[in-house]
């Protein structure tokens, strides 16, 4: 019972329950050293404003070390009723492995099946409020040697409910480390 109130377990179920090649640790435990850093920053920029830091909060000079792996997405009303995320920034590293998505609803830019996982695992950050390290795998044959490691963090809104998801994504293959 007590699993059903907790958001990162719900998230955790979902994902072992959807066979999805992901992986949630809430104790972020990173392995690749820049996010280590830029959850330091996310924390400073945290304990300065009281709670989830806004955008702006993140200038580029901060974020300048990361910012060929940053994604910033943001939750929209893409129909009536209907929610989805505008990928307002897609950073060069990962323009170069995917294509430049800026700009795009997510489910114009990857398949649908990966449109339905990240905003399922978005929508889940937002409303935990909390930073989170996802781990996962790709099927596509020519990226299927990497693993992706991400820090996802939400965005502060003001008084209003969180609507926007800052990650950085860095990748190393399963056999050797990749830059």
């Amino acid at each position: 019972m007590r699993r059903a109130r907790d958001p990162i377990g719900q998230l955790k179920d979902w994902i072992a329950r959807q066979g999805w090649g992901i992986s949630v640790d809430e104790t972020l435990s990173f392995v690749q050293p820049e996010l280590v850093a830029f959850h330091a920053l996310w924390r400073a920029k945290a304990d300065e404003a009281g709670g989830l830091p806004p955008r702006e909060m993140l200038d580029i000079r901060s974020l300048k070390p990361y910012l060929a792996h940053l994604s910033v997405s943001e939750r929209v009303q893409s129909a009536p009723g209907k929610f989805s995320y505008c990928l307002r920034l897609q950073g060069s590293f990962l323009a170069e492995k995917f294509g430049n998505q800026t700009g795009k609803l997510l489910e114009d830019a990857v398949p649908p099946e990966l449109a339905q996982r990240w905003t399922y695992v978005y929508d889940a950050l937002l409303q935990m409020k909390r930073p989170l390290r996802l781990q996962g795998t790709y099927s596509q044959e020519a990226m299927e040697h990497l693993i992706a490691e991400t820090l996802a963090v939400p965005l502060g809104n003001g008084d209003r409910v969180p609507i926007a998801v800052l990650a950085a994504t860095y990748y190393r293959s399963r056999y050797k480390d990749v830059t």
